[in-house]
């Protein structure tokens, strides 16, 4: 009997019940000193000061696609090969995602194919980082500065990868968004870091992310509630709360060590699975480093290798099915073909790439798929 290998697993140190207790005896528990300490170490994580740590990743998009000027019945270029927690902050702001392909080789958008679904009433590219890797950000950043869009990118599953040499968030997008669920390579429970390009659209992240409410001026020096602030734009409430951040400290001391683990893990899978019969490996870019959250490739005949991992006690799934799918995205459907979509969503497969694998276990993951399905 196999020994489970999981697709997923969450790291949490075992110095995290200690800080946790320090927090809650503390009884500081809401957005405090704690969240501004992680938002300082994700800063100079990824080299851009412009940071704000939100409650989870589908406020962080909400709030950049609001920043971006998206409102009911604008259009969101978006891939329908995304998380729901991806495609729903659309919906949620009463806007319409324009379906837009997917190359196959990689799993995320097509530049090519940008230009010819803007509308007047098209406001931003929303750009998917699939798997750990990393979109063609330069072509992206063409695309929308030809078209006065926004570009926000939604590096949930990529932290720790990198485009020239810098960590995403620190330069690309006027967005970029992190996430920190359970199974990221840092989880706060829940959450995720919201980086902006632009210190005008940083400043209104931190007052939109709770009520709209300026900080500053909201409370006299007597800590009495100040009926002089005035909120000009009303808001949301999308704040971190310490207990999330003080999780997401005691993780930081490894964070390296998690992102060096899995891009040795996923280069391993580069050179040990080519030329696998009825596998097609993604293509990585030359100047990017993959965050190799799982290790996505495609397969033909996938249900039939999923089940022998399966069975042989590999985790394995398709990481996430085309959005345009739902029902709820029903007027967004495109009558014309997404061939690159077909594809990719037929045959992409995630195996486990994580910081838990031990040499023999992604070498018994190799022998299994080498093997035949």
């Amino acid at each position: 009997m196999h020994t489970l290998i999981p697709l997923f697993k969450v790291h949490m140190p075992a110095s995290a019940g200690a800080a946790l207790a320090t927090t809650l005896a503390s009884g500081y528990l809401a957005h405090g000193a704690k969240v501004e300490e992680f938002e300082t170490k994700l800063a100079a994580y990824a080299g851009n000061p412009r940071v704000c740590a939100m409650s989870e990743v589908s406020g962080a998009l909400t709030l950049a696609l609001f920043i971006a000027g998206v409102r009911p019945e604008d259009e969101v270029i978006a891939s329908p090969m995304v998380c729901l927690a991806t495609s729903m902050p659309i919906a949620n702001l009463f806007a319409r995602p324009l379906w837009c392909d997917v190359d196959p080789a990689t799993g995320m958008l097509d530049p090519e194919r940008i230009a010819e679904l803007v509308t007047p009433r098209t406001r931003a590219i929303l750009a998917y980082h699939w798997s750990g890797d990393v979109a063609d950000l330069e072509a992206l950043q063409a695309a929308a500065r030809a078209h006065g869009l926004a570009l926000i990118e939604d590096a949930s599953e990529a932290f720790g990868a990198e485009h020239r040499g810098e960590k995403l968030g620190h330069h690309g997008g006027d967005f970029c968004i992190y996430s920190f669920s359970a199974v990221r390579q840092i989880t706060t429970g829940d959450g995720a870091a919201l980086f902006c390009a632009s210190p005008n659209d940083h400043e209104q992240a931190r007052r939109l992310r709770r009520y709209g409410i300026d900080q500053p001026s909201f409370r006299l020096p007597s800590g009495d509630l100040n009926p002089k602030s005035d909120i000009a734009v009303a808001g949301f409430n999308f704040c971190m709360n310490n207990i999330a951040a003080t999780l997401g400290l005691a993780q930081f001391p490894q964070v390296k060590d998690i992102v060096r683990r899995q891009r040795a893990n996923g280069r391993y899978y580069d050179s040990a699975l080519a030329g696998t019969a009825g596998l097609t490996l993604l293509a990585r870019r030359a100047d990017a480093v993959s965050g190799y959250w799982t290790y996505s490739l495609r397969a033909e005949r996938r249900a039939d290798l999923m089940r022998k991992l399966q069975q042989n006690g590999i985790g394995c799934q398709r990481l996430h099915v085309r959005n345009d799918r739902y029902s709820c995205f029903a007027d967004a459907r495109r009558d014309d073909a997404l061939p690159g979509v077909d594809l990719f969503d037929r045959e992409n497969l995630s195996i486990p790439c994580g910081w838990w694998l031990e040499r023999e276990e992604r070498e018994r993951i190799v022998a299994c798929i080498r093997a035949g399905w």
